[in-house]
């Protein structure tokens, strides 16, 4: 099991200069598990459910005004899309 400790000293190598491999390896002699050292090495995931919510909103509101000045639909097709990687993104960020 790693300790916050460890995970910090492990990134600090990393960001030393330290090949991935031999911090690998390093970490398999020391007994960790493949699973252990795969949750250190996860790469960051980033939560961009807020711009996904604003621009879909952004969008739905030019969608309006152009629908009532020149009947178009495209900006509320592109509304809908961006609501719908909102909701993906949020069922996704609950399971």
């Amino acid at each position: 099991m790693f300790t916050d400790a460890k995970i910090r000293e492990v990134r600090k190598s990393l960001r030393s200069g330290v090949p991935e491999g031999e911090i690998r390896n390093e970490l398999l002699r020391q007994g960790f598990t493949e699973e252990e050292i795969k949750q250190v090495f996860s790469p960051h995931t980033y939560d961009m459910r807020s711009w996904y919510l604003s621009f879909a909103i952004i969008f739905m509101l030019i969608g309006f005004w152009l629908l009532l000045t020149e009947k178009s639909l495209l900006f509320l097709l592109f509304s809908a899309a961006m609501f719908y990687q909102y909701y993906v993104q949020v069922k996704k960020r609950n399971e």
